[in-house]
């Protein structure tokens, strides 16, 4: 989970006219992972979410978390990308007994601080606050022990999958396990620990059906609407979301949800509206075996997400707009399973991993893939593109992926960082169940469409009859450059021109290239010009009507002239 949400694009200054970037496809460029680490037996290893990059840090710096380990069972390490090697570093984490970090990670805005998690350990679950250069911490500091039955929330609190932060540094995480807690949980940055849906609230009577779902197992936040989405697993009830919402014959498998924050409880009574109900059979299953095993991510007004077995999207606002975009495991050298966080990339589109790869009858399943979701054009996203980028090699960069996390864009390449949980040494096997090896840390570059840029200004923006503009423009990536309407002529792809109108009213300049792809490009700019005042036109006829004769063709040809004066002043000039 990035711990920035995209905001939005700052308007332009007075004069500026909107600049249009075109974004085009690329061609598909080299996506063999670059690995940067691969683990042994000593000190962390065997990785079950990708680590994540540090944004908010002035060294590049990666930071993870492993279930096992050499010394103990969880541990958190770092990888320093400012040195030519990658220089590692791991450390047992300050608790006895078995550390189950079955969770993802997340990095307030300040950059220095990770949370990690642990569902199961011979201590106390806990949240961990994590400072570079210092061991991890306690991150709960209200209520004092939440896991009391009293004071806190008890067996509730067993922190599970893939973390959320919003705009406020607020971190949402779920909580749960068979019938021990099944919670939506909000951590501020001051340790304040709220719960705002006890999904028990939900609960059919007696029973083990959930109406909304058991418990998160991933969350993505949209600040600008301040609403939280989710994903909500089925782990052994009889029923997870509405049996009346699946085909006849199927069963529910999991929900996604919305909350709407401006309305949220910290007593667990927060409203939840469901979005979907999962079918076991024909959609897949939310599993909470892993939490870190489905994700989900938001691409404009979008959500992208995963099953055990596919890759679906809704649309938000559009009550039936769910749909799968992807089986797994139907061909020969497709992924199985998909595992782990999904990225919503720079250029707009979608990448993930799964965990294995089908192969021929009667050998081992693959290693796993990288994959792509390139987002189509269509108002209903039915052409949406799933790409196989890569197929891992157990002994060149590992196997069994768990997932992506979006690096920093440099130039027109941004890059993904990711790991796997067994391989990456010469000798390293897959079998049926297993591999060899303790795992690996990967980057991917993203090769970033090149955009066209179109950079148009008219000074002033408002002006009088009979005044002169000055047009200023400049453009990159895109030739063969011509001004239309009013503005017309061959442009060259940086100048300016100054233009005196000759009728009032709204005018729309508008400047048109040629991108790279043979696409047209264009933007404009609208200036307003005022009426002359009084006797600015030279004309001293007075509008007076006449109330004498005289008037024959020159009445009709002055009356003609207002017409088009007035027409004239209505008129704008587009292409």
């Amino acid at each position: 989970m990035t711990p920035h949400s995209l905001t939005s694009p700052r308007p332009w200054l007075a004069g500026l006219g909107l600049s249009l970037l075109l974004v085009a496809a690329p061609a598909l460029a080299d996506t063999t992972p670059r690995v940067l680490h691969v683990f042994s037996n000593t000190g962390a290893k065997e990785p079950h979410a990708p680590p994540i990059y540090l944004h908010g840090v002035e060294q590049p710096t990666l930071a993870g978390l492993t279930p096992s380990g050499s010394e103990g069972f969880g541990h958190y390490y770092s990888l320093d990308l400012s040195s030519p090697e990658a220089a590692f570093s791991s450390e047992s984490f300050p608790a006895s007994g078995y550390v189950g970090l079955y969770t993802g990670l997340a990095e307030l805005f300040d950059g220095t601080v990770l949370l990690g998690s642990t569902p199961y350990a011979a201590a106390d679950p806990t949240v961990f606050r994590w400072t570079m250069g210092e061991a991890p911490g306690n991150a709960v500091t209200t209520p004092e022990d939440p896991t009391d039955d009293t004071t806190g929330f008890g067996s509730s609190f067993r922190p599970r999958g893939l973390f959320a932060v919003d705009a406020d540094d607020n971190t949402y995480f779920g909580g749960g396990g068979a019938a021990n807690g099944n919670t939506l949980f909000r951590l501020s940055s001051s340790g304040e620990l709220v719960a705002l849906v006890d999904f028990e609230n939900y609960r059919d009577g007696t029973s083990t059906r959930y109406a909304k779902g058991q418990y998160p197992a991933a969350l993505v936040v949209d600040d600008e609407s301040n609403r939280l989405y989710g994903i909500n697993v089925r782990h052994q009830s009889d029923q997870s979301g509405d049996p009346d919402a699946v085909p006849e014959g199927d069963e529910t498998a999991g929900t996604l949800f919305e909350v709407d924050l401006s309305v949220a409880a910290t007593d667990g009574t927060t409203p939840v509206t469901v979005l979907h109900t999962f079918a076991k059979q024909a959609e897949g299953e939310i599993i909470a075996s892993d939490s870190g095993l489905q994700a989900l991510a938001k691409a404009g007004e979008w959500l992208y997400g995963t099953t055990n077995k596919a890759l679906w999207r809704y649309r938000l606002g559009v009550s039936e707009s769910f749909s799968l975009l992807h089986i797994f495991g139907e061909e020969l050298g497709d992924g199985i399973t998909p595992w782990g966080p999904l990225v919503v990339a720079a250029d707009g589109n979608v990448y993930g991993t799964a965990r294995r790869t089908v192969t021929e009858e009667g050998q081992p399943r693959g290693a796993g893939i990288l994959f792509r979701v390139v987002i189509g054009k269509a108002d209903d996203h039915a052409d949406d593109q799933y790409e196989i980028l890569h197929r891992f090699d157990v002994e060149v960069d590992g196997a069994f992926p768990v997932g992506l996390y979006a690096g920093p864009v440099e130039g027109q390449t941004q890059t993904l960082y990711g790991a796997t949980k067994r391989g990456g040494n010469e000798g390293d096997t897959v079998n049926a169940n297993d591999a060899d090896g303790f795992g690996t840390v990967f980057a991917v570059d993203i090769e970033l469409p090149v955009t066209a840029d179109i950079q148009l200004s008219a000074d002033p923006q408002n002006l009088t009859l009979n005044e002169s503009i000055t047009l200023t423009w400049s453009v990159s990536n895109a030739d063969n450059c011509s001004g239309e309407g009013d503005w017309a002529g061959v442009k060259a792809t940086e100048g300016s021109e100054t233009i005196t109108p000759s009728v009032d009213g709204e005018l729309t300049f508008i400047l048109a290239c040629v991108d790279a792809n043979n696409e047209r490009v264009e933007t404009s700019v609208t200036v307003t010009v005022e009426p002359a005042e009084d006797g600015d036109n030279g004309d001293d006829s007075g509008g007076g009507s006449s109330s004498g004769g005289g008037g024959g063709a020159l009445s009709l040809l002055w009356l003609s002239a207002l017409v088009l004066l007035t027409v004239r002043h209505r008129r704008r000039f587009s292409l």
